[in-house]
């Protein structure tokens, strides 16, 4: 059995590793134009885990961010469809990452967990309207961004309406105004 001294040592040395090793990639990450993941020996002050030759003096001393917020990254949209409430309902479902009550098995504690989720929202009321609100993936430029995505959909005559609205997880590192045109494209593609 392993003493509390050894449990500690084991531990410390392990989270050392873990820390060291998750920052010797060649991958840096800047906050507010510093990198927080270039380390320098503090007594000799030589580089631990970056070669300055390449990642170059000015990305180590940060004067760069790697990321920028572009706005607060909160858009919303409405799209209105000759398609009933309960087949946009459908569409959007499997053209998105909307989780329903279905998806979860109440036996496990971590899908318990997921439905506490303040991201996570699932309402129906077939023929009326649908509300859903859950993490979403959408790429932008290259680049993939989670979002949380809420989408009301309601009826409208024999058509339906949709109301759509998301945020970003953290700060907005994306245009808003690019991820809601990939967002309405998509849900529009869905309706079809």
């Amino acid at each position: 059995m392993m003493s509390k001294i050894g449990k500690c040592n084991w531990l410390g040395a392990s989270l050392v590793a873990l820390a060291l090793g998750g920052c010797s990639t060649s991958e840096h990450v800047y906050v507010d134009g510093r990198c927080i993941t270039c380390i320098n020996n503090p007594l000799t002050g030589e580089a631990i885990n970056h070669d300055p030759e390449v990642t170059g003096a000015g990305d180590v001393t940060g004067t760069t961010p790697k990321h920028t917020a572009v706005n607060n990254g909160v858009g919303e949209f409405q799209i209105e469809s000759s398609v009933d409430v309960d087949t946009a309902y459908a569409r959007i479902r499997s053209g998105f990452s909307f989780r329903s009550p279905d998806n979860f098995n109440d036996n496990y504690r971590g899908d318990k967990l997921a439905q506490m989720d303040a991201a996570w929202h699932h309402e129906t009321t077939p023929g009326a309207f649908y509300r859903m609100s859950d993490y979403e993936d959408v790429v932008v430029g290259g680049s993939e961004h989670e979002i949380i995505l809420k989408t009301r959909i309601e009826r409208n005559g024999d058509g339906s309406r949709l109301a759509v609205k998301f945020f970003p997880l953290g700060p907005a590192h994306y245009d808003t105004d690019a991820v809601q045109t990939a967002l309405q494209q998509r849900f529009e593609t869905a309706l079809r």
